[in-house]
């Protein structure tokens, strides 16, 4: 990551709220964002020409192998992710296409079937999308507003659809408790 972007990143998650007439506490969900983006989502079964059988594997017994890509077309975006995860996957998944998407990643794409859709695995893009994404998701404000007030990270991830773990990782990452705690001194 480049020196500063994680800061621009919760500055991004904070401005998104606003647009969206959020306060920085408030849960911003994937599918809202990506409507205000105007990145269409999708789901496998959005497309009537894709065989049954890859439908089946995409949606069955394959469905834990994927979790959602970024296909561009024309200068634009559109996301296709897997609606078999939990609700809480589901927004964590978005917010990390979304991500992608807001950097402007650029990897060179691989071609399936001479259909361009997936980036090539790239280091550095990953872990800013990885970082925007859970800012997306909770930012920093967010965090402390509720260890501010002694709310615990079940009930924060309830409160934000987002899973436990992903709250922990972002308490974590962020020393938001830290910063709780000293400031409570």
């Amino acid at each position: 990551m480049v020196r500063g972007f994680k800061t621009l990143a919760e500055k991004h998650a904070l401005e998104f709220r606003r647009q969206l007439g959020l306060k920085p506490h408030e849960f911003l969900c994937g599918f809202k964002l990506a409507d205000h983006l105007q990145v269409p989502v999708f789901v496998p079964n959005d497309f009537p020409m894709l065989e049954d059988q890859y439908k089946n594997n995409l949606l069955g017994i394959g469905s834990d192998n994927w979790s959602a890509v970024t296909i561009p077309i024309d200068n634009k975006y559109i996301i296709i992710h897997n609606n078999m995860h939990s609700p809480t996957r589901q927004q964590s998944n978005l917010m990390h296409e979304l991500a992608h998407i807001i950097c402007k990643h650029s990897s060179p794409v691989v071609s399936i079937s001479n259909i361009p859709s997936l980036r090539n695995y790239n280091a550095n893009q990953e872990d800013e999308a990885i970082w925007l994404g859970g800012c997306l998701q909770l930012p920093r404000p967010l965090l402390i507003y509720y260890l501010k007030r002694n709310i615990n990270t079940k009930n924060i991830a309830n409160l934000n659809s987002a899973s436990e773990d992903m709250v922990n990782y972002r308490i974590k990452v962020t020393g938001v408790r830290h910063q709780v705690s000293y400031n409570r001194v």
